[in-house]
């Protein structure tokens, strides 16, 4: 009885060793980052976006003066813009007060406002452009919309998250423009370091599943004009 009692106790210790064992594997474990709490997380409550081609008002013969007839004079404001670490450039900025309806315009002729070079559309902005893309899509969604996979630069540098190798109804678009798309990761930016497959100079592809994992949404897209 007395070696029934003891053995019954040693796996007993037994059992609750192999379990703090499991516990200490799961805590050395590194957590998954959470998703960034961003109203790009929830699109169906985003208000209805408006279309955007290059055609209209939009298209490769308007001008400044022409965007403030179309969305009002006190809408449409000529002023310096940040484009990249605090270096300024003027552009016309339709509804500048309203960050889901806002909107840049670049010039290639700044003084007269004529001849646009690119319309850029940042989150929150809910603009839709050429084939439906908008600002908070998912690398799935883009894919849906381009009628299969893509590719995109590596986080973290010049041009990082841009899309590439797209088709469909994202090239030979109407106007005579192309189309720029940017993603940056859903979980945390810049990436922690067990993500540098997908961060730095690489080109990765859309069904990548370390890039998958990050949950790249899109944040900027543009229309260039040629």
């Amino acid at each position: 009885m007395t070696y029934i009692k003891a053995l019954s106790g040693a796996l007993l210790i037994s059992a609750f060793a192999l379990s703090g064992a499991d516990a200490a594997k799961k805590a050395a474990k590194p957590a998954e980052p959470m998703a960034q709490d961003t109203s790009l997380n929830n699109l169906k409550d985003a208000p209805k976006a408006p279309p955007l081609t290059c055609e209209g008002p939009f298209a490769k013969d308007t001008t400044h003066e022409r965007l403030a007839a179309e969305f009002g004079a006190k809408n449409v404001v000529f002023k310096d813009v940040d484009v990249s670490s605090n270096v300024l450039t003027k552009a016309t900025v339709v509804f500048d007060t309203d960050p889901t309806r806002r909107l840049v315009v670049f010039w290639k002729d700044e003084k007269t406002r004529t001849k646009p070079l690119s319309i850029a559309i940042d989150t929150p902005s809910t603009w839709t452009g050429p084939g439906g893309v908008r600002n908070g899509l998912t690398l799935k969604d883009l894919e849906k919309l381009n009628g299969g996979g893509f590719s995109i630069t590596g986080f973290g540098g010049i041009g990082g998250g841009e899309a590439s190798k797209l088709g469909g109804p994202f090239v030979d678009l109407p106007g005579d423009c192309t189309l720029k798309i940017r993603f940056d990761p859903g979980i945390a930016n810049p990436l922690p370091p067990r993500f540098a497959s997908v961060t730095g100079d690489v080109l990765i592809a859309s069904t990548n599943l370390v890039l998958r994992r990050v949950r790249p949404q899109i944040v900027q897209w543009s229309i260039n004009y040629r």
